[in-house]
């Protein structure tokens, strides 16, 4: 079971550092072929419209093939897109229908290693945790990308060389290590989509990611641009961000062995607004160390949120109810930057900004509390 994990971990952070690396090699990209703002956005928003678009048929397709098969098939397809951009990436119309295509085929292998994880341990009181394991994998590519930032903007096309080696050898080993699951008629699991259940968990979600990536795309520019603050202090407050992110991510099974999964989640919604307050009332040099606690509370509601809606759909159905959590609440994700930015052009202001982050906790909040009515 344990190399289960591994494999699972392995798989999310590989899909996590394709989409969210393009941070960073977009500037020698841009250079290389000219490209403008607008441009460079668009090849991030191809591969989320890709992204969102696949993971509901891709939940149906892992419930009914199984996990292991379906990370095997994407992954043979991603060696070859990656092949193909460290081989011959010679135009931006590649560029763009290729991260389309890995958007398209990325969405599976999440909801794979969640369909794993509640396989494996749906029946443990360590579920949870191992949720927190696998989702582990979000932080340490933030902290790996920040560590690595520089050489990967003289390096960057061995990125996709390394990236099309790491999808080859995932693939063959979930060739040779099936994990043994019930199939689930597509018919039977899309009937979870529809449940009201999982529609508001599936909002707690969307709310969690608005906040979480808002945060982690629009912190460092606002500290220096709307806040004065050095970019080597901001930086330094984006790392104590990422690894208050992994700290929390791994020790709220703690809490929720004590409170439970919905109560785990409020008190880390609240916790996230608390210390967006406590930021913009705070001097310079306090908010390094809520840096870090502002990270731990912005993931530390991930792993129950995620534990929850597996719950709720049953193991047969895991992955079906996260590719459908997945593809909703990434609607988060793509709105909360523009919504932060425009909240910025219209005030310039950080401590409205900030508050522009905390919409996503109160969706959150008002749709967990929903939920535990129904």
């Amino acid at each position: 079971m344990l190399r289960n994990i591994i494999v699972s971990w392995i798989g999310t952070f590989l899909q996590l550092f394709l989409r969210l690396s393009w941070g960073v090699i977009s500037l020698p990209i841009a250079l290389l072929f000219h490209l403008n703002s607008v441009q460079i956005g668009l090849v991030a928003t191809a591969f989320y419209v890709g992204y969102v678009v696949s993971s509901i048929p891709w939940g149906l397709i892992i419930d009914k093939i199984g996990p292991s098969s379906a990370v095997e098939y994407a992954s043979i397809i991603l060696v070859g897109m990656n092949l193909l951009l460290f081989l011959f990436l010679t135009s931006y119309a590649i560029l763009l229908i290729v991260y389309l295509i890995e958007g398209l085929i990325t969405a599976a292998i999440f909801p794979s290693a969640m369909k794993i994880v509640a396989v494996s341990y749906s029946n443990s009181s360590k579920f949870t945790f191992y949720v927190a394991l696998v989702e582990s994998a979000g932080p340490i590519t933030i902290i790996t990308l920040g560590i690595i930032a520089s050489f990967l903007l003289h390096l960057w096309r061995f990125i996709y060389l390394i990236m099309a080696i790491s999808f080859g050898l995932i693939a063959i080993f979930s060739h040779f290590n099936r994990v043994n699951v019930n199939k689930t008629e597509i018919k039977r699991s899309f009937k979870i989509i529809l449940d009201r259940k999982i529609t508001m968990a599936t909002l707690v979600r969307l709310g969690e990611l608005w906040s979480t990536w808002g945060t982690t795309t629009w912190i460092f520019p606002m500290l220096v641009l709307y806040r004065g603050i050095a970019p080597t202090f901001s930086a330094l407050f984006l790392l104590l961000f990422g690894v208050g992110q992994l700290v929390g991510i791994l020790s709220v099974e703690r809490l929720v062995e004590r409170l439970g999964d919905t109560n785990a989640i409020l008190i880390n919604l609240i916790g996230f607004i608390a210390l967006t307050f406590s930021i913009i009332f705070s001097n310079n040099i306090d908010i390094l160390p809520e840096a870090f606690l502002l990270g731990i509370f912005s993931f530390s509601y991930r792993p129950p949120t995620d534990s929850l809606i597996m719950k709720i759909a049953g193991q047969s159905s895991a992955g079906t109810s996260i590719g459908y959590a997945n593809a909703v609440s990434q609607i988060g994700t793509m709105i909360a930057p523009s919504f932060v930015g425009l909240t910025l052009y219209l005030t310039h202001s950080f401590s409205v900004s900030m508050l522009a982050l905390d919409v996503g906790c109160i969706i959150s909040i008002v749709s967990l509390l929903s939920l535990k009515h129904l």
